[in-house]
């Protein structure tokens, strides 16, 4: 739930297109001859005003006008000069622009009735606010903190001080739970800096900078062009949302507190937080000898195959109930003949270890070949093991290894594989979708994935991409009656999309949606960039908090990182907790050589997301160790 809203002045909540410190500064340097644009000035609009001073007299055009105007005073001494001057001219303005924008009235009521603290953060001094705080509080504004850069050691926009001490003194903890609300793209950088949820206004901002009265003037086409313009910039800074009016924050707040009351995000690889879309598919039943649902199916697999890169001619997507290890298990059943066959399975993980499981449970006749969990599966170690085993016919890996994140080189090993006559088996459970992989090049037999994964769906079925003339050579393989990916392919093809077994309706329609949606992003490379963004942000920002990732980046996928404890005594059940009861829900770690956790940089899950998580980390961190001092 929204606790509070933290606030700027002039542009945001009074003085509308920020009028008062463009004309101070104006007025300020043309004391001393210096004539600015008003473009020159609002480019730092949001910062502390020394600071401001101290940039435009940076400026070489600025700097060499001084120079000349003022030989007898240093250029070092400039800033303090024309920043007294400015004290002196926003004295005679703020006063006439102190009155509320539009909106404001109904926000300040909106706050009060529903608990939510008010409070600012300004570029203004104390000074400066102690002429506008009076009149504000005549219009029935009067914010329960007020924070300028004299209270944080001279630390203003766009660093987080100032939003941290307004949440401090609130005694918030959680910055998810704050509205950091400004007209500058410093007052955006500020509230991301924060961990915050940002928001930039448009109208009457700094970034249109006109009057009430000259906006007001402007033909409606102009208007919506300032506009869009102004929300434009706003946006490319970082805000997570851009609202018009300041009453606009009500319905806002609405739905931000409807959404923080639904389900967390699932930092996890698979199940994973998919779109409200794919969840409303859903909501209707359907029959499964329906012809409308058996097109459907039709559909869906044929759109599998094209995202594998591969035609129809030479590949099929096989669909089968369950979970992704039964996806396995059947193909490891199906693909490996009952006799004269032998499948090679490199491990280093706890799912290359699951199929070493399912082959013995099957009593398929296999080798393992087992590797460090913080090392890549390596094509000359694979070489080695086939020159000691000539036996072998199949071999099996896992394309990306959730255990710790790590992305094995399927894209040497699959081909060298080919090349020997080696039927190849890869689990790409966790990176077919988030990361592009071309069966036809690669000659991939077999990839399996599940529905739950980068598709963005929702648990229920796994996929098999097989080679056709690989797969129409397996009937009377299979160890199982229900996991036999032949008979399942056969009833498919001569069936219109007849599943052979009751099947996961609803869970079809979900994914189709999300295979629609897969392409309104960009398709598989557009995804790839989201999560790599992801895991980047997450990487970088953990290591600045402190926590050592479990494997070297070098060889870590965009899909799930992995993370050392940060302490011997690293509580990671209170960590789990902490960030649940705020929206987030990580993995424990399965690494068997330190403790360790996971966090998911899949599904519906943006970098502000990915900002926010790494805030509550930071807060966690910090309070941890306040408690042990």
């Amino acid at each position: 739930m929204i606790e509070a809203i933290v606030l700027d002045w002039a542009g945001t909540t009074v003085d509308y297109g920020s009028r008062a410190p463009i004309i101070a500064f104006k007025n300020a340097f043309a004391h001393f001859g210096i004539q600015l644009s008003e473009n020159t000035i609002r480019q730092d609009v949001g910062l502390d005003k020394m600071t401001h001073v101290r940039k435009m007299l940076q400026e070489s055009a600025i700097s060499e006008n001084w120079e000349t105007s003022h030989p007898d005073i240093p250029l070092a001494q400039a800033a303090d000069k024309v920043y007294a001057q400015f004290q002196i001219e926003i004295g005679k303005v703020l006063g006439e622009t102190a009155k509320l924008k539009s909106g404001m009235t109904e926000l300040i009521h909106f706050a009060n009735t529903h608990h939510i603290q008010l409070a600012t953060t300004t570029g203004y001094t104390q000074a400066m606010l102690d002429q506008i705080l009076p009149l504000a509080a005549d219009q029935g504004y009067e914010p329960r903190y007020n924070i300028t850069s004299e209270q944080t050691q001279k630390v203003g926009r766009p660093q987080p001080d100032m939003l941290q001490l307004a949440m401090k003194k609130m005694n918030i903890t959680d910055p998810s739970h704050v509205i950091k609300v400004g007209d500058t793209i410093n007052d955006v950088l500020e509230g991301r800096n924060a961990g915050t949820i940002s928001v930039g206004v448009v109208e009457g901002g700094n970034l249109i900078g006109l009057s009430q009265a000259a906006f007001e003037s402007l033909e409606i086409q102009d208007r919506d062009r300032y506009q869009i313009k102004a929300a434009a910039i706003l946006k490319e800074a970082g805000a997570d949302e851009i609202i018009n009016n300041i009453a606009d924050l009500i319905p806002l707040i609405e739905s931000i507190n409807d959404r923080q009351h639904e389900m967390p995000i699932l930092l996890t690889p698979g199940p994973l937080t998919t779109s409200k879309t794919v969840k409303e598919t859903m909501l209707l039943d359907h029959g499964t000898w329906d012809d409308d649902y058996k097109e459907l199916t039709q559909w869906v697999r044929r759109e599998l195959v094209t995202i594998g890169n591969a035609t129809e001619a030479n590949y099929t997507a096989v669909l089968m109930q369950g979970s992704g290890s039964f996806g396995v298990e059947a193909t490891l059943g199906t693909a490996i003949p009952k006799q004269n066959a032998t499948l090679l399975i490199a491990a280093n993980g706890a799912y290359g270890e699951r199929m070493i499981e399912i082959a013995e449970y099957l009593d398929i006749p296999h080798v393992s070949l087992e590797i460090p969990e913080d090392q890549p599966v390596s094509l000359e170690t694979v070489e080695e093991t086939l020159s000691a085993h000539p036996e072998i016919s199949h071999f099996a890996v896992v394309h990306c290894e959730t255990t710790t994140g790590i992305l094995n080189p399927i894209e040497k090993l699959i081909p060298a594989m080919n090349e020997r006559g080696i039927v190849t088996i890869v689990d790409a459970m966790s990176s077919f979708g988030g990361i592009p992989i071309d069966l036809e090049r690669l000659h991939v037999d077999y990839l399996v994935t599940s529905s739950n994964k980068c598709v963005q769906g929702v648990p229920g079925f796994s996929v098999v991409l097989a080679k056709k003339a690989t797969l129409e050579q397996t009937k009377g393989n299979a160890r199982s009656l229900s996991l036999d990916l032949y008979a399942q392919y056969k009833t498919f093809e001569d069936h219109d999309g007849k599943w052979r077994f009751t099947s996961p309706t609803h869970v079809v329609y979900a994914f189709a949606q999300a295979l629609r949606e897969l392409v309104v992003e960009g398709g598989v490379s557009a995804r790839t960039h989201r999560y790599s963004t992801n895991e980047a942000l997450l990487r970088e920002g953990m290591h600045d908090l402190g926590f050592e990732m479990v494997i070297n980046s070098e060889v870590q996928s965009p899909i799930i990182t992995s993370f050392k404890y940060p302490t011997d005594d690293f509580d990671f059940h209170a960590f789990y907790e902490y960030l649940k009861d705020r929206g987030f829900i990580i993995y424990p770690g399965k690494v068997s050589k330190c403790d360790s956790f996971r966090i998911g940089n899949i599904g519906e899950v943006s970098p502000n997301d990915i900002s926010r998580l790494l805030g509550l980390i930071k807060n966690y961190t910090t309070d941890i160790l306040k408690m042990t001092v």
